[in-house]
């Protein structure tokens, strides 16, 4: 049976190395009217999510 969760997770993970990735190598490319850095936050929340997913889909029975 498929699992979704695989190309799900690839897919987040993915997604978030790049984001995480333009957050660490170019901090100045952010929102204009924020402090912080969204990029590299949000790049690194996906990062996690895809991971969880991906071990989820590799924990199973």
């Amino acid at each position: 049976m498929f699992d979704l969760r695989i190309p799900s997770g690839w897919f987040f993970a993915i997604v978030g190395a790049i984001l995480a990735g333009l957050g660490v190598f170019d901090p100045g490319l952010r929102a204009p009217m924020t402090d912080f850095n969204v990029n590299l936050y949000t790049g690194s929340a996906l990062l996690i999510f895809g991971g969880a997913l991906l071990w989820l889909a590799h924990a199973r029975p």
